[in-house]
């Protein structure tokens, strides 16, 4: 609340010391994020600063005095003391990553440079129109080079480089929406192309510096800063100047109708989606020069019936691309958004779902312990000068590839795994030829894959079944299926094999020694379903809106599951070792939707279930959830009538 903002509040200052000395206790590493929405003031000598966005996007960018205060800022909270952890933080080892700005940079608001606001628009300009000299040299020559549309001279008569006022190229309008009569010249590829570089050479220098500035005050972890990884050269511009790239991806959010403030929600279903949309192509673009590659925030969000599959999904692709880091977005511990309570669904309170966070602990620990091999093959595209200074500029339909094989782009082959992909090649074809190149060279992955939309990946370990709505994951120590589960359809994942009457949900069965499932001692079989707020109601969105959905009612805690007895159980046992063998079962539980845990350790099985009064046989012996347990939100669970002692364990392992 101060006239500027040249100075750390103590009291929060004071809640960020405490946080980090919590997050020492439990051994947890942070990254910061050094310009997101600091709203810049008048007091802080800035011009018009009551007219620039949060974060001053994109004028941070460019501006010496913004830049200056971001670096004053940098300094003021990697340089400052916690008297708790004893360290500066820019000394802390809990310190992981330090990101320069997020969601910023030209080009993800490209619409907005033709609407900047004095003094930085004559600034951007005149830097623009000294970029043009120094390539150039003189107005003739750039007359020369960006040459006529139709009869017209791309640079006009009016457009000189001596008093900076050649315009920038006009980045918003398509050219299919313009009059097929009218010629902008702003529009012209050659003004274009050149633009696009101008803006590319401005980042680069921006993130340079601010990198310089960073490690000259001491810091030594990874620095990013995040755009966008759709628009290729914006990305470039980071994976030039950073450590690593970093980036978004959230597979449903909110969209708010403009007429009537309501929120509104597609039901869209994240594994029927093989698009570039889908986590593997959207997050594999962020792969350049073989950087490693941090998921910054990804979610698929409430009120998304479909979100169970989301960490399975996200779990089975950044292990197949080998990423280096995900983060789930985002716990709450205060008042949520929307007044919703911290104990209720909203768009980004995942420890209130069981279906997104009660998968989480289980999908980090194969995450980190590599349960999912990466892809064995490897495909670099290539892009030339002319194809990366175009504009419109957006990923190639070569990153679907991200289903089967791991993707890397560049500028340049270097030691990059064969095969090179031109990147301005045709890309549907250039995909079939691919993977019939790939399926020559031994990979499980035919180009029928991609019109059957089965997307097997090259190890064989994570098939894709996009027109079935259904992901399956099997590798020694991990099993995984997630989606659309047909109640008359025994899964087979490996030795393990799965069957129940949900029809939406996600299993998984992971041994946390490390060892193959039928040899675990240390066991976890879990599933979820649905969840949704007491009282949740969408209604058919009006003519006009955003997205499919309203949400009507947003409701309120308790979370419920939707748990019910079912005639048909959901079943899960062992393949025998032996053919003259039976199959025994492990579990048989009478219940729909509803979340369960079944963990196998040491000497005794445990079931975990937020249901009341479901009955159960788990390796022959009758039981059920208390009928007096209460299914109040997602942590309830039930208990046992009984325990299986080693002996039951023994019998299931021999």
């Amino acid at each position: 609340n101060s006239p500027n903002s040249l100075h750390l509040a103590p009291v929060y200052l004071h809640y960020l010391d405490e946080w980090i000395a919590a997050l020492h206790q439990y051994h947890i590493a942070y990254y910061l994020d050094l310009l997101d929405l600091r709203t810049f003031k008048q007091g802080d000598g800035v011009p018009n600063a009551d007219s620039l966005r949060r974060g001053a996007r994109p004028y941070a960018f460019f501006d010496p005095k913004l830049i200056e205060l971001q670096k004053v800022y940098a300094k003021e909270l990697l340089l400052h003391y916690n008297p708790y952890t004893h360290e500066k933080l820019v000394n802390d080892p809990n310190l992981a990553l330090v990101e320069i700005c997020n969601e910023n940079g030209f080009f993800l608001y490209s619409d907005r440079l033709s609407q900047l606001i004095e003094p930085y628009n004559s600034e951007l300009n005149s830097l623009w129109c000294k970029w043009l000299i120094q390539k150039y040299h003189n107005r003739a020559s750039l007359k020369k080079a960006w040459g006529d549309m139709g009869s017209v001279s791309v640079l006009g008569d009016n457009e000189h480089l001596s008093n900076s006022s050649v315009q920038l190229p006009d980045f918003s309008v398509t050219s299919a929406s313009m009059p097929s009569n009218v010629t902008d010249v702003l529009r012209s590829p050659q003004r274009l192309s050149d633009g696009v570089r101008f803006l590319v050479h401005v980042q680069k220098q921006y993130f340079t510096e601010m990198h310089k500035y960073l490690r000259s005050i001491g810091l030594r972890v990874p620095i990013t800063g995040v755009v966008s990884s759709t628009v290729v050269p914006d990305l470039a511009s980071v994976a030039d100047t950073c450590d690593f790239t970093a980036e978004n991806w959230y597979g449903q959010s909110l969209d708010v109708d403009p007429q009537t403030g309501d929120r509104c929600y597609d039901d869209h279903n994240i594994l029927n989606d093989d698009g570039l949309g889908g986590f593997a192509p959207y997050t594999a673009g962020l792969k350049w020069r073989h950087k490693p590659v941090v998921i910054r925030e990804w979610d698929t969000t409430w009120p998304d019936p479909y979100r169970a599959a989301s960490v399975p999904e996200v779990l089975a692709y950044a292990s197949l691309q080998d990423y280096d880091a995900v983060l789930l977005f985002g716990y709450q511990t205060n008042t949520a958004l929307n007044g919703a309570k911290p104990d209720s669904l909203n768009d980004f309170a995942v420890e209130c779902d069981p279906t997104v966070w009660g998968m989480y602990a289980l999908a980090g620990w194969a995450f980190l312990h590599n349960y999912i091999q990466p892809a064995v093959h490897s495909i670099t595209q290539i892009y030339s000068s002319s194809n990366l200074y175009k504009w419109p500029n957006t990923s190639s339909a070569l990153l679907q590839a991200a289903w089967s094989v791991r993707v890397n782009s560049g500028f340049s082959s270097g030691k990059s795994s064969l095969p090179v992909v031109p990147a301005d090649a045709d890309a549907q074809s250039q995909l079939a030829n691919l993977f019939y190149t790939l399926e020559n060279r031994g990979a499980p992955i035919s180009p029928d894959d991609i019109t059957n939309g089965i997307w097997h990946s090259d190890t064989g370990q994570i098939t894709l079944y996009t027109h079935r709505d259904l992901l399956v994951v099997q590798s020694p120590a991990l099993a995984m299926v997630a989606g659309k589960f047909d109640p008359k359809h025994t899964y087979r994942i490996g030795d393990l094999c799965f069957s129940t009457p949900t029809p939406y949900g996600a299993f998984m069965a992971i041994a946390l020694d490390g060892k193959p499932l039928s040899k675990s001692r240390n066991l976890v079989i879990k599933m979820v379903s649905i969840a949704a707020n007491t009282g949740q109601k969408l209604i058919p969105a009006p003519a006009g809106a955003p997205a499919k959905w309203e949400l009507s009612n947003p409701g309120a805690a308790p979370v419920i599951t939707m748990g019910t007895a079912s005639s048909q159980p959901t079943k899960v046992w062992f393949l025998p070792k032996a053919h003259n063998q039976k199959p025994e079962l492990l579990l048989s539980l009478h219940m729909k939707n509803g979340v369960w845990e079944l963990d196998l350790h040491s000497q005794k099985i445990e079931l975990a279930c937020d249901t009341p009064a479901m009955s159960a046989r788990l390796l022959g012996n009758r039981l059920s959830t208390l009928a007096d347990a209460k299914a109040v939100s997602y942590s309830c669970t039930g208990e046992l009538n009984g325990v299986v002692h080693q002996t039951v364990m023994e019998r299931l392992l021999h």
